[in-house]
């Protein structure tokens, strides 16, 4: 007599390592959704009216803190689990990420801090808030990733 499976109420069930790549694969797509916003509000500016100022602010609007969390939180999934658990693919791609988080948050600051169209103050509480936040975060990120020892 074979052995069915019985699913009742669901398709399929996964396993611990699975549902972590899932979640890590989850975050990580919801961090290139965020940049590529960006790149629509940039694409969707761009005109006769549009300066490289107001372009290069709308490409980085959606970089912020949420952004770094979201990077650093793929981070942390991949370090904290168990070896061999995560493919080097994700772990690459979570690396990347975070370099790029990183990138885009130092963009950011500068756009804020030269270019922002407020006072000296508030552009510098703008800048810690969202690039220097997404910056601080995406290098940790990927400073995490790039020196991890799973052996240790």
């Amino acid at each position: 007599m074979s052995r069915r499976p019985r699913y009742i109420g669901r398709a399929m069930s996964i396993s611990r390592d699975e549902a972590r790549e899932i979640a890590i694969v989850g975050i990580l797509a919801t961090v290139v959704l965020r940049v590529g916003a960006g790149v629509l509000q940039l694409i969707d500016d761009i005109g006769q009216q549009s300066t490289a100022r107001s372009l290069a602010g709308r490409l980085l609007a959606p970089i912020g803190s949420t952004v770094g969390m979201l990077a650093l939180g793929a981070v942390l999934l991949i370090v904290l689990s168990p070896t061999g658990s995560i493919t080097p693919a994700v772990v690459k791609a979570a690396r990347r990420v975070a370099g790029l988080v990183a990138l885009l948050g130092i963009a950011a600051s500068f756009h804020s801090l030269a270019l922002g169209y407020s006072d000296v103050l508030a552009r510098i509480w703008f800048a810690m808030i969202n690039g220097l936040a997404a910056a601080t975060l995406g290098t940790t990120g990927w400073w995490i990733l790039r020196n991890f020892d799973a052996d240790r």
